[in-house]
């Protein structure tokens, strides 16, 4: 088990106690994967997106460290795909929520551009956020995930449920940024 993770996952007593310290806008890296060695560079990056301040300024941060290495973006965007009535099979995914979905996608792009980062977006329907962000971040080979997320309120450091789950599988390095 690594020094960053705590008893279930979560965050050390360390890592917790110092953010604990801090009341502004908080970032927590997580050294694994090819980063680990702490030699290699970052060549590619994974930023989930959703529409939130929390993530667009997530991806801000990813964007100026691929400017700084010259590194591949990618834009995750999860849909959470159906309603009940359409888990049953009786409606289908509607052009509103599409167009929110692109609407989401065009503003990170052109977020990149002003960044002068190289991006790549792709869009995930119907699965959990967590299950999209692990199997993207191990099927592309990234080196780096930069995850936008919400300090929740408690004795230890939480990030919510996702976040949690992303710490404890995923296998690549993670930059957390809560803002």
């Amino acid at each position: 088990m690594e020094k960053t993770r705590g008893p279930q996952g979560g965050f050390s007593r360390e890592i917790t106690r110092i953010a604990g310290e801090f009341e502004g806008p908080l970032a927590v890296a997580i050294t694994r994967g090819k980063l680990a060695s702490g030699n290699e560079p970052i060549r590619r990056i994974l930023i989930p997106v959703n529409g939130t301040d929390v993530s667009r300024r997530a991806a801000e941060t990813g964007f100026t460290l691929a400017r700084a290495a010259g590194s591949r973006v990618s834009a995750l965007y999860v849909a959470s795909g159906r309603s009940d009535g359409e888990r049953r099979g009786r409606i289908r995914r509607g052009a509103a929520m599409r167009r929110n979905e692109e609407a989401v996608l065009k503003d990170i792009a052109d977020l990149a551009d002003r960044y002068d980062a190289r991006l790549r977006t792709a869009l995930r329907v119907d699965v959990a956020a967590e299950d999209a962000i692990l199997k993207e971040a191990e099927r592309g080979g990234y080196d780096l995930v930069v995850l936008g997320v919400t300090r929740r309120p408690g004795d230890t450091l939480f990030l919510g449920n996702m976040a949690a789950a992303v710490l404890e599988r995923c296998n690549t390095a993670i930059l957390f940024v809560a803002s």
